[in-house]
């Protein structure tokens, strides 16, 4: 009976999906609804407070809640999705390692029937609803940000930029290089003197960044592709004797993204100038709600797009930020 009333509330067909983390909150939930959360990893501080959206939204509705994560593993994310199958869940949401890899097991959820939803990354396989941030214009966001503060650096957008890619294959990776190099390319005064993947991970990311310093004498700014890797990127500046505080004359741009709690204190320090939030609490959040909504019947947008939130040391106090939520602040 559930899996009709939900099918029949689709629009647009077109989801994503999470991975488990191997535990339970609640037995079949009040409402009898169990979800089941498919999740690429848990190491990334960002993914930590999406499964915290996951758990306070099925606490709210009275759902159960069953997790699993591949630790990075897109074979064992496969693995995961079809054991939530044969498990029986009624959902399966999901943050994907790998859109194609993964392609199988969700066909699979859809040929038994189970919606899947994916947060925030897209996936082309046969899914009911995704809640992603644009990533292309993320990027571009980005790319705009770097601009604008070469700009007042150096007086005009001139000078020497730096990218730590995320992880080559992620889609939200893959967009957001494409994003910023779409701005960056419209200005021929700024050249990007290397761009490397940094695997969203600090200790990856300082190793590839302290290459780069010793090869580039001159660097006015880094976009990081999420805070992780700005993390990284600070410690190698450090180590090279190549970091100085936002403000300083001979200071070095820094952009991350996520709005990790390390970042927010940088930038509350002046240690980082930005970082571009997706409020995976809410956003996570937000995907139970519209199970709620396919359970009820009604009908639901296969794509939502989450707005994100530019944070720096100038606006970081105010009340548009307030309002929009440092996720961070709540683990």
């Amino acid at each position: 009976m559930r899996k009709s009333r939900t099918t029949a509330a689709l629009v647009g067909v077109s989801v994503g999906v999470m991975s488990l983390v191997g535990c339970s909150s609640g037995s079949g939930g009040e409402s009898g609804v169990t979800i089941g959360y498919s999740t690429y990893t848990l190491s990334n501080p960002f993914f930590a407070g999406m499964l915290k959206g996951f758990q306070d939204g099925a606490e709210e509705h009275g759902y159960e809640l069953v997790t699993a994560n591949a630790n990075g593993d897109p074979a064992q994310q496969v693995t995961d999705i079809q054991n939530l199958i044969s498990r029986g869940v009624d959902y399966v949401l999901l943050t994907p390692a790998d859109g194609k890899a993964i392609a199988p097991a969700i066909a699979a959820a859809d040929a038994a029937g189970i919606p899947v939803i994916s947060v925030p990354d897209r996936v082309d396989s046969p899914i009911a609803v995704t809640i992603a941030m644009d990533e292309v214009d993320t990027g571009k966001q980005a790319g705009n940000y770097i601009v604008d503060e070469i700009t007042k650096k150096n007086g005009e957008p001139e000078g020497n930029i730096v990218q730590i890619e995320g992880i080559t294959g992620i889609p939200s990776a893959m967009a957001r290089k494409e994003g910023f190099r779409s701005v960056i390319g419209q200005h021929p005064g700024l050249k990007i003197v290397a761009s490397q993947d940094g695997g969203y991970d600090t200790d990856q990311s300082f190793k590839v960044m302290v290459d780069i310093l010793q090869a580039n004498p001159k660097i006015d700014a880094i976009f990081a592709t999420n805070d992780a890797e700005a993390i990284g990127v600070t410690a190698a500046l450090k180590s090279q004797g190549r970091f100085f505080p936002v403000g300083h004359p001979e200071h070095v741009v820094l952009l991350g993204a996520d709005g990790s709690k390390p970042a927010i204190e940088d930038i509350r320090n002046k240690v980082q100038d930005a970082t571009l939030s997706l409020n995976p609490i809410k956003s996570a959040d937000k995907a139970v709600d519209i199970v709620a909504a396919l359970e009820a019947g009604d009908p639901v947008e296969s794509e939502i797009i989450w707005p994100t939130m530019l944070i720096t040391t100038d606006n970081i106090n105010s009340q548009e930020v307030a309002e929009y939520g440092i996720w961070s602040d709540e683990l």
